[in-house]
């Protein structure tokens, strides 16, 4: 081993092995007692919830947790190392190097721990601090899972993420649908008889003149622009209709075709249940935790559903 320090960076993570030992430095830290103080307390005097700071503060420990084996088997890898140097042919220096070898693996796997633990404590500090001020938040309904026949918590996690992934990808589906012919044609029917209103022209009669004025243009365009669609709608409005009915014919049918209030109506669905989905996931990881079994959470999960929380917008508009 060198006798200058040697910097180690693991994952944002900075060390300096020194022969003194390793000694972690500038540790990235989620603070949950920090975050509370500067949003447990609303506008209106009311505070986070007790569920919900319990739960922030469960989350922070899982951080630090993390973060502790990571410094813990960092020095540890610097003892045997040292042991190697002190006595690179001794009798147990084969044992000290496959030690080290599993050490620097279950190091991996530590740094990974607290990568997640971190990105997720952040998205939920970014969550907390993007709510309004007026805001009323509330502890949810609490929820126990049960195990389907043949489940452990690991699977009953894939299963509901797998029923979270159909559920994203079925909204994407209909964020992408199109809109059904006849409803295009509506929308053509209306933007003709708007537009055609528009580009009525301004007829100016006296003794000296006689002059007809369209003054109707692109709507956004740079520059003025003269609408000649417009003026063609006002001029020949059936003709025009006809016209547009016969492209719109043309126009690739899409692959799903939803009407606006079914796509909304939809969307609205689906958005409950990923959060009713996202919940029930939130529960069996805790139930693992509960068990000593670690399931990683998902960064770009429900903050509402990870910590357990309502926003009661009734109270927030009364306040």
């Amino acid at each position: 081993m060198p006798s200058h320090a040697t910097k180690l960076s693991l994952c944002g993570i900075r060390a300096f092995e020194t022969p003194g030992g390793v000694k972690p430095t500038c540790l990235r830290r989620y603070d949950a007692a920090d975050i509370i103080r500067r949003t447990a307390r609303m506008s209106d005097g009311s505070k986070l919830p007790k569920g919900v700071q319990a739960k922030l503060l469960h989350l922070d420990d899982a951080a630090h947790q993390a973060q502790a084996l990571i410094s813990s088997t960092i020095r540890r890898v610097g003892e045997l190392e040292r042991l190697l140097v002190n006595n690179p042919d001794g009798p147990s220096s084969d044992a000290i190097r496959e030690e080290i070898t599993l050490l620097r693996r279950k190091q991996s796997n530590h740094a990974d721990r607290y990568r997640e633990c971190a990105d997720v404590n952040a998205a939920i500090r970014r969550y907390l601090e993007s709510l309004p001020a007026n805001v009323v938040v509330e502890d949810a309904k609490r929820t126990k899972v049960k195990l389907k026949p043949g489940e452990n918590y690991s699977t009953a996690v894939e299963r509901v993420r797998r029923e979270i992934a159909g559920l994203v990808s079925e909204r994407l589906r209909v964020q992408q649908a199109g809109l059904p012919i006849e409803e295009i044609r509506e929308k053509a029917r209306d933007w003709i008889t708007q537009r055609s209103r528009l580009a009525r022209p301004y007829v100016t009669a006296n003794h000296d003149q006689f002059t007809v004025r369209f003054d109707v243009y692109v709507e956004n365009a740079p520059i003025p622009i003269t609408d000649v669609a417009a003026i063609m709608a006002w001029l020949y409005p059936e003709r025009f209709a006809k016209k547009i009915n016969e492209i719109i014919d043309q126009m690739p049918k899409p692959v799903l075709a939803l009407s606006a209030e079914e796509k909304s109506q939809r969307l609205r669905e689906i958005k409950g249940s990923l959060y009713e989905l996202e919940v029930e996931e939130e529960s069996l990881i805790s139930a693992a935790e509960e068990q000593g079994h670690i399931i990683a959470r998902r960064v770009t999960a429900d903050p509402k559903a990870i910590l357990g929380l309502v926003l009661n917008r009734s109270k927030a508009n009364a306040a």
